[in-house]
């Protein structure tokens, strides 16, 4: 199994104080010979209210003299992790989790560009408060 990404437990703080329930395993993808491991599957709405499910693949962006290579990195692994759900009928949606700051410092208009061209989401993540600061559809 894939070593996490350092931010990975305040993620999973930030979605369980939304109201989300996390699976602490990752979720296993098998496609022909290619395993994958998406970092988080998380669930919300039990209790008789409609359940939700999402996964999330969490990018931290810790060294920042190699951001282009981390973003080229993190956008292949979404692009290819949301086809390999998709040929396997899984109708989850699928977000790249990123801290604050990195969004704030890093995703400037080119990216946002590239985020929107390419349909991906995100799930935004203030690391020091681990809360939800937004969700980008």
């Amino acid at each position: 199994m894939p070593r996490l990404d350092y931010c990975h437990e305040q993620v999973v703080h930030a979605l369980e104080k939304d109201g989300w329930s996390v699976d602490d395993r990752p979720r296993r993808l098998i496609h022909e010979e290619r395993l994958v491991f998406i970092d988080i599957e998380a669930v919300k709405g039990m209790n008789g209210s409609r359940q939700q499910i999402l996964l999330a693949e969490v990018k931290c962006f810790p060294d920042r003299e190699r951001t282009t290579q981390e973003l080229y990195i993190a956008f292949g692994q979404y692009i290819i992790y949301r086809a390999l759900l998709d040929q396997e009928e899984i109708n989850l949606p699928l977000y790249l989790a990123v801290p604050l700051d990195a969004y704030s410092d890093i995703f400037d208009s080119t990216v946002q560009r590239a985020l929107d061209s390419n349909k991906i989401k995100l799930v935004i993540v203030n690391l020091e408060t681990e809360t939800i600061a937004q969700w980008r559809e």
